[in-house]
């Protein structure tokens, strides 16, 4: 065995040594084609989502008059290219480009990574070729597998760019950047990634020139292609060139030559802007003005949103505003007197809450779109948290699903048409709409152009339908243009795929980790490892997150969205995990950040959140004030109080509103219960809020935005909510570490954290294992005075009882927290293993702990940090329950490694998604990220400890322990030369 692994090792680096050249290349390129091919025999190449739109689109692309040109002002040219030519070659041809795409594009991410090692490369190349869904998107003819194959062409010319930067080399950056508008629209987002030059490494001269190119080129191509359609097909098609658009990246023109000459084209430019000033004074705007193109861009934002607020949110209603019921009295009047809606009996309120595509699509061809986007502001005002929660649901859900197959149905015979049902309407019978829509079909149909005359949709009864022309030469293109798309669209699939095989493949799509867990992996690693070339890894990452966050704003969560995009994700979590280290401390060699925008960004982000906790808590303390109910955990602390001061037992089973505490909470609480519970509500909030500042002062923070930040987390937030005493908790922990080397005063508050919350009993082994004996010895007398003495008070009543109470209770709640019971009990294991396995877990991390604090290695205080970040780890790790408000303890290890603001006081935001109340019940997406998150925040932290060199003390404004001083001078005594002072 010991003589295999140096042969295994020369082999390794051989392998390392051979990846990137043409070679390498060429076999990646060919294994690609390979593993496509396995999954050919499975799965065919079939019709993507919205194929029929860009096959009409490319058809029309042939036509000197279009039909419909509706597809041609939505649909991208490029993409209607990529979809139709091969079609026209046969079935087979489609799958062979699509193969060829396929490899394509993941040589180019290879390729990518390889600037960040080879290792990189390799990782991510295995990822791609493994990675199920990335090949089913590929078997999809349609705009996701091409803008797949052309975003990884993209990120390869931004990967160059950023690391030889130059103009030709932005230029080539800004023309696929126009590329990827002309292959999917909503891509003319990345518009945004111009700013990236602005970030390099170099004179603001060559930034500012590298932005402008990047600009113009970009410009260039997406105007350019509405300049040759409208020149093509006139008015018959809505794509205009953008006036503003081109003024300004002209404008941008002089950054792009040298100082000397700057002058002269600056001047230069503003005679031809008095030029043009002069001609608009005259003539007016040769296209649309600046204010009109403002307007339109208003116009249009609010009509993007129209389809999110009508159809998934269904916020639109006349009761919104003046606007609102414009739009409901143009419906009474234009639709629902019409058919299909007249004899299915739609009224007002059924029109606008039944979200349906049907009737959205009559909406908008009946309404003018200034009285639409009014509405749909409107909407949005009225009901914003609706909206906003909505958006955040899709994004989640675009970046934690998979991309599935169709599963071929069974060679059977010809199945039976399904029985027609029948509803009755005000008498009438009549066909049950399909897909639980109100009406059978749109109203209104697609708008036609036609030269000849008129075609309009004629309703000839409740469910029948057609379009009639007014000029026959216009009938035949229609059907023509039909007939065309028709005979395309039936050349794919080829053949038939298996269903069994299809299921399986979609089984191992379903077990690949989803994006969100690689982007979390991804940026943790970059922080942690910080590898070479972090920018060129950062760069399609942050693009990739543009594209998808762009597009949850306005449509629903859809896998193939955020699919072509997801390579970036799995590189940048392969170059975090095994890129080649840098060797200074700054993770993004190539990136500078100015002072003054750090300082501006970070302080604004605290002035958000701390107006933010602002409008979040001063609501609730006037809800408090005006007699609100009582926070449910404070409503139960204030129940066990009434039953502790008449000398009974608060512990029965009361399902959530148990008391779960020994008695010492109770009695600390009974001066509140005598107060009243509006008294008692205020009070305990700001005691709340009170007692996470003091123990952010007493962990060494000093830095303000730390604390606007630290009051805004959900899990703060959570526990200041529901009444909790996590803070208090949190407080006992802050105290027991900063006097850790007093033996009262951290046994004391050791004793109050476990007697409180007795799951926090590793803080007693956590003074045992750092040497301090006598402080855990105390610790533990004192927990039990402090456990024992309160229950003498009531006779010991209910002692017996409790144990069971807390059985039940764990029984009842363990599986639906965010506990590791629960994480073992969703993987289909019985609860009593789950036990188990957690109180292995918190064993595990006490052992880890003990073997820290025996590394003489380390610092002092690195060691007492570390081992405490254990321990609490081992606490939460042993709580068969565990709550969101629970992970307010994570502010100790935070606040230890980090006592001035930095990206891991960003980390916790991530826990939002559960919700501050809310169980999981059972629910995988939450568990998953409350335990990425958490393990995150843990890692972090105690990499920074651990890396604590033994000469350095504590962080900068961290106060020193006087013992721990104490010590560090004498061993630094005994370490200094002979007659040193």
């Amino acid at each position: 065995m010991n003589a295999v692994r140096p042969r295994l090792a020369v082999r390794w680096r051989s392998l390392e040594g051979w990846v990137g050249t043409r070679g390498s290349a060429g076999a990646l390129f060919v294994l690609a084609l390979a593993v496509f091919g396995i999954q050919s025999l499975v799965l065919p190449a079939y019709p993507g989502r919205d194929m029929s739109r860009y096959l009409e689109t490319f058809v029309q692309l042939g036509y000197h008059e279009p039909v419909y040109p509706a597809v041609l002002n939505t649909r991208g040219p490029l993409a209607a290219l990529g979809v139709g030519v091969p079609l026209e070659v046969g079935g087979w041809a489609a799958e062979v480009w699509l193969a060829v795409l396929y490899a394509l594009s993941i040589v180019a991410w290879g390729r990518i990574a390889l600037t960040i090692g080879s290792r990189a490369a390799i990782l991510t190349s295995v990822l791609l070729l493994v990675y199920p869904g990335y090949g089913i998107l590929f078997h999809q003819l349609s705009s996701d597998a091409l803008f797949a194959a052309a975003f990884a062409g993209w990120a390869l010319l931004l990967s160059r760019a950023i690391q030889r930067p130059s103009v030709k080399a932005f230029l080539f950056v800004g023309l696929g950047a126009g590329a990827l508008v002309l292959v999917r629209p909503a891509n003319q987002v990345l518009i945004v990634m111009v700013l990236l030059p602005l970030l390099l490494r170099a004179p603001w001269r060559d930034r500012l020139a590298w932005l402008a190119v990047w600009f113009g080129a970009s410009v260039a191509v997406t105007q350019g292609w509405k300049a040759l359609a409208q020149l093509r097909y006139g008015d018959a098609v809505g794509l205009k060139p953008s006036t503003t658009l081109v003024a300004i990246a002209l404008l941008t023109l002089p950054l792009l030559f040298p100082t000397s000459w700057r002058r002269r084209v600056t001047l230069l430019t503003a005679v031809l802007v008095v030029a043009v000033v002069g001609i608009v004074a005259v003539k007016g705007w040769p296209g649309q003005s600046p204010t009109q193109y403002t307007r339109a861009m208003t116009l249009d934002l609010s009509n993007q949103f129209l389809y999110r607020a009508f159809e998934l949110d269904r916020i639109v209603s006349p009761d919104n505003g003046p606007a609102s019921r414009r739009v409901a009295r143009v419906v009474r009047r234009d639709l629902l007197t019409r058919e299909p809606y007249r004899s299915y009996g739609v009224d007002t309120h059924e029109f606008f809450s039944s979200g349906s595509d049907r009737v959205f699509g009559d909406l908008t061809g009946t309404v003018n779109g200034a009285d639409l986007a009014a509405a749909t502001r409107e909407a949005i005002r009225r009901h914003p948290r609706t909206f906003a929660t909505s958006i955040s649901s899709t994004l989640w859900g675009d970046l934690w699903s998979w991309v599935y197959a169709p599963e071929p149905t069974g060679n059977g015979g010809p199945s039976r048409a399904e029985k027609t049902q029948f509803i009755v309407v005000n008498g009438k019978r009549l066909p049950r709409p399909t897909e639980g829509q109100p009406i059978p079909a749109s109203a209104i149909g697609p708008v036609l152009w036609t030269p000849g005359g008129q075609a309009l949709e004629v309703w000839r009864s409740p469910t029948e339908h057609q379009y009639v022309f007014s000029n026959r030469r216009d009938q035949r293109r229609v059907e023509k243009f039909g007939r065309d798309v028709g005979h395309l669209a039936s050349r794919i699939p080829t053949r038939n795929g298996s269903q069994d095989l299809v299921h399986r493949l979609n089984q191992a799509s379903h077990g690949f980790p989803r994006l969100f867990i690689w982007i979390v992996i991804g940026f943790v690693a970059l922080a942690v490892r910080r590898p070479v070339g972090a920018l060129i890894a950062l760069a399609p990452s942050i693009a990739g997150l543009v594209v998808i966050a762009a597009t949850a704003l306005v449509v629903p969560a859809v896998p193939e969205y955020a699919a072509p995009v997801s390579p970036a994700f799995l590189m940048l979590a392969s170059a975090g995990l095994v890129g080649a280290r840098a060797s200074g401390r700054r993770p993004l060699h190539a990136l500078h950040v100015p002072t003054g925008v750090k300082a501006f960004g970070t302080a604004a982000a605290a002035v958000v959140a701390a107006a933010w906790s602002a409008q979040h808590y001063i609501p609730r303390l006037h809800s408090a004030l005006t007699g609100g109910q009582t926070p449910h955990d404070l409503a139960v602390f204030l129940h066990a109080a009434s039953k502790l001061v008449h000398l009974n037992s608060p512990y029965a089973f009361r399902g959530d509103e148990t008391y779960a505490y020994p008695p010492l909470l109770g009695f600390l609480a009974a001066p509140l219960h005598a107060v009243g519970p509006t008294a008692a509500t205020v009070a305990w909030m700001l005691c709340c809020l009170a007692a996470v500042g003091v123990a952010l002062w007493l962990l060494g923070v000093r830095d303000w935005r730390c604390y606007a930040l630290s009051v805004a987390f959900p899990f703060t937030t959570s526990a200041v909510d529901l009444g909790t005493v996590a803070p208090f908790l949190l407080l006992a922990v802050a105290a027991a570490w900063r006097w850790r080397d007093r033996i009262a005063v951290a046994s004391a508050a050791t004793g109050a954290a476990i007697a409180l919350k007795l799951f926090l009993w590793p803080l007693a082994a956590w003074l045992v294992l750092t040497s301090r004996f006598r402080a855990g010895v105390v610790a533990v007398l004192a927990t039990a005075t402090l456990v024992f003495l309160p229950w003498a008070v009531i006779a010991f009543a209910g002692l017996t009882d409790y144990p069971a109470v807390l059985r039940r209770l764990t029984n009842e709640e363990a599986s639906s927290s965010f506990s590791v019971i629960a994480l073992v009990v969703r993987a289909h294991l019985p609860q009593v293993v789950g036990v188990v396995v957690s109180l292995a877990v918190a064993a595990a991390l006490l052992g880890a702990a003990a073997w820290i604090a025996r590394d003489e290695r380390l610092a002092p205080y690195s060691r007492d940090s570390a081992t405490l970040t254990l321990a609490l780890a081992a606490a939460l790790a042993a709580s068969p329950i565990l709550w969101i408000h629970y992970f307010l303890l994570l502010l100790v290890p935070i606040a230890l490694a980090r006592p001035r603001l930095s990206l891991l006081w960003f980390v916790p935001f991530a826990y939002y998604p559960l919700g501050e109340t809310a169980w999981p019940t059972g629910d995988v997406r939450k568990l998953g990220l409350a335990l990425v998150t958490t393990l995150a925040i843990l890692a972090v932290s105690l990499r920074h400890d651990l890396r604590q060199a033994e000469h350095r003390g504590p962080p900068a404004g961290v106060p020193h322990s006087p013992a721990l001083a104490a010590k560090s001078r004498t061993r630094a005594r005994s370490l200094s030369p002979e007659g040193a002072p």
